[in-house]
C-alpha cells in the first residue's frame, strides 16, 4: 500500500541560510501556526541538531483537548534539508522533510514534503482522502503564508 502524502512550496524573499535557521528552532512554530491551530508548547533542544527530540503540544479549539506530539530529527543538512520523524503523534505514521533551495540572491523555495499514514485501517484511509488530506493541505498553506510573512518582516 501506497503512503499518502502531500507537497507544497512557497518562494520567500530571504536568503537560504536565514529560512533554514528559522526552522531550525522550532519554537518558531507557535508563530506560523495556521488559523485554528494553537501551540501552547515546545520542549527541546534548539537549534535542532540529527538525532535531538522535540515534544510539541497544541489546541484546536474550540476543542479542549491538548495533542501532543514527539518527533524525531532525523536529518539535518545545512542550509537545505531538515527531516522529522513522530515518535508520537495522531498519525501512525509521520514523515515531514523541509527542503530549502536558493533562487538567488535573497530568495528562496521552500518546501514541506509530509508522508504519513492514519490509524483505522480501511477506515482511516477513506477519512484519510475526504478529511485529513484536505485539512493537511490547508494548515500547511497557512504555514507557508505566515512563514512568508514573518521571514519578510511582514509579520
Amino acid at each position: 500500500m501506497r503512503t499518502p502524502g502531500i507537497e507544497r512550496s512557497v518562494e520567500i524573499a530571504a536568503p537560504v541560510d536565514e529560512v533554514f535557521a528559522f526552522h531550525l528552532d522550532t519554537r518558531n512554530a507557535a508563530r506560523i501556526a495556521p488559523r485554528g491551530q494553537r501551540v501552547v508548547g515546545v520542549d527541546g533542544v534548539f537549534p535542532v541538531t540529527a538525532g535531538g527530540v522535540v515534544v510539541m503540544r497544541m489546541r484546536h479549539p474550540p476543542l479542549p483537548l491538548t495533542i501532543t506530539w514527539r518527533v524525531r530529527i532525523e536529518i539535518v543538512e545545512p542550509p537545505h534539508r531538515i527531516v522529522d520523524v513522530a515518535e508520537r503523534s495522531p498519525f501512525a505514521a509521520w514523515r515531514h522533510e523541509h527542503i530549502f533551495q536558493p533562487l538567488g540572491p535573497g530568495r528562496t523555495l521552500m518546501t514541506d514534503r509530509v508522508t504519513y499514514r492514519l490509524p483505522g485501517g480501511p477506515v482511516g484511509r477513506v477519512a484519510g482522502r475526504l478529511i485529513v488530506r484536505p485539512l493537511l493541505a490547508r494548515a500547511f498553506a497557512g504555514r507557508h503564508r505566515r512563514t512568508r510573512e514573518v521571514l519578510e518582516g511582514r509579520g
